[in-house]
């Protein structure tokens, strides 16, 4: 089995935490993922943003949603200013602030499903004022603030959720259309038997040519990237407490000792471990 590249950055500890950064670094990132959700807004300046093969041209107001386990990078040209806020948010606290028929972890899941990531603070959302609110609140400090926080942050998803809904989406200005399309099936038959021959057919291409097309714009083969999804997958329904036998299967998995072992691989624990225990994870900000 080819080892498995793409890098888990970012650790989170907490129900959320935000980060308020502006430089011209124009750092080169490669696709990574993390195992919590994150939103990115741009604040000022001139970016992009690439996730799941899809590139977006980012405008002020504009925020990415990135659920948990997709691929993304940001694009940013050497010596572009970049102002943004960056929002790391625990899916399973997310989860708990669920309130009758509002369920903030909706739009995560909507851009996961509809392959629509990128959406603009227009027509009177409040998105960016309250992502500003939270940050004082934050920077401030003082009586109460955690708990002023904790009220501004449902609110800001509350709001994210709207824009959502709303429909308010900005399309993807760049990608490999057959590359893109190919991601979208692997994510929507992520559990289903898929071999490269049969991905070649459907999608009228050589494999050969297919498979580097892949690699180029993902970094990533084919096989690599449908293993992670499937481990990724798996590891949410550890967290959600199934049983490793039971993750293994609904993730796709035929073989048990084969998922174990690419499990443990790639997480550097065993499926066992993750489903007794929730490990800590510590926050860095080196793909902010």
């Amino acid at each position: 089995m080819e080892p498995l590249q793409y890098e888990e950055r970012g650790y989170l500890k907490e129900p959320f935490r935000l980060f308020h950064l502006a430089d011209g670094r124009g750092e080169y990132i490669e696709y990574h993922y993390h195992a919590f959700h994150k939103i990115i807004i741009l604040l000022a300046g001139k970016a992009g943003y690439a996730v799941e093969g899809e590139r977006y041209e980012l405008s002020p107001g504009d925020f990415v949603l990135v659920g948990r386990g997709s691929i993304h990078r940001p694009v940013v040209a050497a010596g572009d200013y970049y102002e943004r806020m960056i929002l790391y948010i625990a899916p399973e606290y997310l989860r708990s602030l669920t309130a009758g028929d509002c369920d903030p972890s909706e739009c995560f899941r909507r851009a996961q499903e509809t392959f629509q990531y990128v959406y603009r603070d227009e027509n009177g959302s409040r998105v960016r004022p309250l992502f500003q609110a939270l940050a004082e609140t934050i920077r401030q400090g003082g009586y109460g603030a955690a708990l002023l926080a904790q009220a501004q942050f449902t609110e800001l998803l509350v709001e994210v959720n709207r824009v959502v809904r709303g429909g308010h989406r900005v399309g993807a200005a760049g990608g490999d259309s057959k590359v893109i399309s190919l991601l979208q099936y692997l994510n929507l038959h992520l559990t289903e038997p898929l071999t490269i021959d049969q991905l070649a057919e459907r999608f009228y291409i050589s494999k050969y040519h297919m498979m580097r097309r892949f690699r180029q714009e993902t970094g990533y083969s084919v096989h690599g990237y449908l293993t992670e999804k499937r481990l990724l997958l798996a590891q949410q329904l550890l967290a959600r407490g199934c049983t490793p036998a039971e993750a293994a299967v609904q993730a796709g998995y035929q073989d048990y000792s084969t998922f174990s072992r690419a499990y443990k691989k790639q997480f550097g624990r065993s499926p066992s471990a993750d489903a007794e225990k929730e490990h800590d994870l510590q926050v860095t900000t080196q793909d902010l």
